[in-house]
């Protein structure tokens, strides 16, 4: 047990918070999921985390507070259904994207509150949006555990190897000789994800329920995404997320057994010119949906438009943003008008869905520092790296 941030830290995304539950008119928010109790306190023990909007930080815990107590600088209590209640106070909220119903029920009722809870849910999407310098530190970490996850990878396949026993390999070296922590969060109902996906053939083409690219059929019904056991033959994708102190880097590396035909490696070669080029635009100022915009314009140049990101189910953005959880803001997708900033961090993903072959697809995940976009995950524009 350690502290992984000092109070100045924390203390600096409570003001940040802070200031956004005043602009939407909320006198405090109750949270209560992991992924928002370690953003502000830096420990996950099970509790009620309160933060008013004058700054006010309470971490009430019930399971396990000793810990709690030394892994965050923040103010830690015993859970105490008086000193919550002095806390909620005028308008209170919820994150009602994550808060279950029995939830939002026991809160509304333990604490005899009148009103419905006012939503804090974008507060909160604002407020991470933004990394500090010490976030960034941990994500440049997990993105050098991405570029060394894709260079096992070419070491340990052999010719005969299906998908899963690829990602079997790369999950073990990962967690015993990298140290991802083995999880992650994704902020979304029913949405589970394993560290990593990795596809081959028309079995990675197909659709699945989750908002990722990359379906896959996977191994069964009950896990419908990702490896089926499909025999690797000219190509499999790996899209991996590199998780270490809670924070993310996501890319995705398609490798190709022998040397492609044109025609893929073409495809390939251009799909990396579709990234660098959408790439450009991740600078201040700059909107989610006028990227999309000038990526949608950008593909009417290639053959395989109408393969981009799924066949007869796509997604419709290109880009996420990406730090304790996998899937932040901002979003490069239509309808998305918050401007980039410094300090923002997006993961790319441009994919091609070709049917009788699989997938080619990349991914890298960039940090815009200084006014310009950089990958903390590598690179991936010269093909006879990825040549096995």
């Amino acid at each position: 047990m350690f502290q992984l941030f000092n109070f100045s830290e924390l203390n600096s995304r409570v003001l940040r918070f802070a200031k956004y539950l005043e602009t939407f008119s909320i006198d405090c928010a109750v949270l209560t999921s992991n992924q928002d109790i370690f953003y502000f306190t830096g420990s996950v023990q099970k509790g009620t985390l309160v933060i008013k909007k004058e700054g006010e930080c309470v971490y009430f815990v019930r399971k396990n507070l000793l810990r709690a107590q030394v892994e965050s600088p923040q103010c830690v209590k015993s859970w105490d259904s008086d000193g919550i209640a002095a806390m909620i106070k005028g308008i209170w909220s919820l994150p009602l994207d994550v808060t279950t119903v029995s939830e939002y029920l026991f809160y509304k009722k333990k604490f005899a509150l009148e009103k419905d809870p006012a939503d804090c849910s974008l507060p909160l999407s604002l407020t991470k949006m933004i990394k500090s310098d010490s976030e960034l530190e941990l994500m440049k970490k997990a993105g050098i555990m991405n570029q060394s996850v894709m260079e096992h990878a070419k070491k340990v396949f052999r010719q005969g190897d299906r998908d899963i026993d690829i990602q079997a390999e790369i999950e073990k070296f990962a967690k015993k000789e990298l140290g991802h922590q083995g999880l992650f969060w994704v902020r979304d109902a029913n949405m589970e994800a394993s560290m990593g996906l990795v596809v081959t053939g028309d079995s990675a083409l197909a659709p699945t329920y989750t908002d990722f690219p990359i379906g896959g059929i996977g191994l069964s019904p009950a896990v419908a995404q990702g490896a089926s056991g499909e025999v690797i033959k000219n190509s499999f994708v790996i899209d991996f997320v590199g998780c270490q102190y809670g924070y993310c880097a996501d890319s995705t590396r398609t490798f190709f057994i022998g040397e492609p035909a044109e025609k893929i490696k073409k495809t390939y070669e251009e799909l990396n010119e579709f990234l660098y080029n959408v790439k450009q635009l991740l600078v201040p100022g700059k909107t989610g949906e006028e990227i999309y915009a000038f990526a949608l314009k950008e593909l009417e140049k290639y053959s395989w438009k109408a393969n981009f990101m799924g066949n007869e189910q796509k997604v419709k953005f290109i880009g996420h943003g990406i730090g304790t959880e996998v899937n932040q803001l901002p979003v490069v997708a239509e309808k998305q008008k918050i401007p980039l900033e410094n300090n923002m961090v997006i993961a790319l993903e441009p994919k091609v869905f070709l049917p009788g072959y699989g997938i080619i697809g990349i991914e890298n995940t960039f940090v815009i520092k200084d006014g310009t976009p950089f990958s903390i995950t590598g690179e991936c524009d010269k093909i006879q790296e990825f040549i096995i």
